[in-house]
């Protein structure tokens, strides 16, 4: 009976490993699939108005390079008003399915719901290694149904492809804070500087996850790791660089148009016609009206910097699909259940010291944001780190599940 109890046992050991794991390639295949109709539903029964602003911006800037071969923004002359990686993301698909009869925008939609609907999956990683399925399953399905995740691939913004890249990076980047090999450190720095080169704001945060690890783990290899990381960054960030000094004469870090957005969240509740401060240092202007601010109504402006910022940047879900769309609207409250159990995450983390590093990022990019003008569409690259606090606050309280140190 023994024997055939430790027969059983074996089959077992050796059976239940490989079910558990193709029930999870089944789970995340549906998850994928389920994120992709929404998305396309958005894409082939929405109308979608003309192009404006800064897709139409983005549209003319790309065909610009195509045809004349310089990237410029607003501009007839190469310049680097902002960084360049949605442009070439265009250029790419644009010089692949042509555009003499128009631009492609229907499969620049389609191929940014593939992107949002692999984003999906990317949480679900993050969500399994920081504690364990069901904090990913739970992230992933967030991520496919919130509305504003699937509405967005319809438009012609940076907002999908910048989440795709950066979340990319932060998966691998947790990797390399457990394995510090070179290698995948070198691919995290070259995704990280991917995604910075689509919105450069994240680009001081670099150094952070490795700051983390050293205080926790006191461990030098880390610091090995992170030279790594920065030569991949480095890597991909050269070009830009020498592109800027040969082109424009000058070295340009990131891109001139910050301090634009910096001018304009300088002035408390907008009370200010940003037009009128067309000065040539923006950024530097930003900061001096900021300071004046502090310095003649401090309450008014510290109110401004924390909570009135605060207000516009979560207050409300970015979706505006047409008013006779209503597909996903019913889960417009869905958004204050992330918003809420999110930061309640947030607090919950740091006393328990759980995801602190996750509580880290959603903290410094909350700060980032405070600075520059506060628009809805500044929580979308914060919004998948609140969905996985949410998660793994829901996995305690229903399951109380033992975390991981991460």
């Amino acid at each position: 009976m023994s024997k055939l109890k430790k027969q059983i046992s074996k089959i077992i050991s050796y059976v239940y490993p490989r079910y558990v794991f193709h029930l999870e390639i089944l789970a995340i295949v549906l998850v994928f699939i389920f994120a992709l109709l929404i998305r396309l539903n958005f894409v082939f029964n929405m109308n979608h108005p003309e192009l404006v602003t800064d897709a139409y911006n983005y549209d003319v800037m790309t065909k610009q390079f195509l045809d004349k071969g310089f990237l410029g923004y607003l501009s007839d002359e190469p310049n680097a008003v902002i960084t360049p990686g949605f442009p070439l993301f265009l250029s790419i698909i644009y010089s692949i399915f042509g555009y003499e009869n128009g631009s492609p925008l229907t499969q620049v939609r389609v191929i940014q719901s593939i992107l949002g609907s692999l984003t999906c999956i990317l949480m679900y990683l993050i969500g399994k290694k920081i504690k364990n399925r069901k904090v990913g399953l739970i992230t992933a399905i967030s991520y496919a149904i919130y509305p504003a995740f699937a509405w967005s691939n319809s438009l012609i913004l940076t907002e999908t492809l910048y989440n795709f890249l950066f979340f990319l990076y932060f998966y691998v980047q947790l990797i390399v804070l457990d394995k510090k090999t070179p290698v995948l450190s070198v691919i995290c720095g070259i995704l990280f500087a991917a995604a910075v080169l689509v919105r450069p704001l994240v680009f001081p945060l670099l150094v952070v996850p490795f700051i983390y690890d050293y205080i926790i783990h006191k461990d030098k290899r880390i610091i090995k790791s992170f030279l790594f990381t920065a030569a991949g960054t480095l890597l991909l960030m050269i070009p830009w660089w020498i592109r800027n000094i040969v082109t424009l004469n000058k070295f340009i870090l990131l891109a001139t148009q910050t301090g634009n957005p910096l001018i304009a969240g300088a002035f408390q509740y907008y009370s200010a016609d940003i037009s009128k401060y067309n000065v040539e240092n923006q950024f530097l202007s930003g900061i001096k009206y900021i300071m004046e601010g502090f310095i003649t109504q401090p309450l008014l402006y510290l109110k401004w910097f924390t909570i009135g910022k605060f207000n516009y940047i979560f207050g409300t879900a970015w979706f505006h699909p047409p008013e006779d769309f209503t597909f996903l609207r019913s889960l417009w409250l869905f958004h204050y259940v992330i918003i809420s159990l999110g930061w309640l995450g947030v607090v919950f983390s740091i006393i328990k010291n759980r995801h602190v590093l996750i509580s880290i990022f959603i903290i410094l990019l909350t700060g980032l944001q405070l600075l520059f003008v506060p628009e809805w569409r500044y929580a979308y690259s914060i919004i998948p780190f609140l969905m996985l606090l949410m998660a793994s606050l829901i996995d305690y309280i229903l399951w109380s599940s033992k975390p991981s140190d991460t």
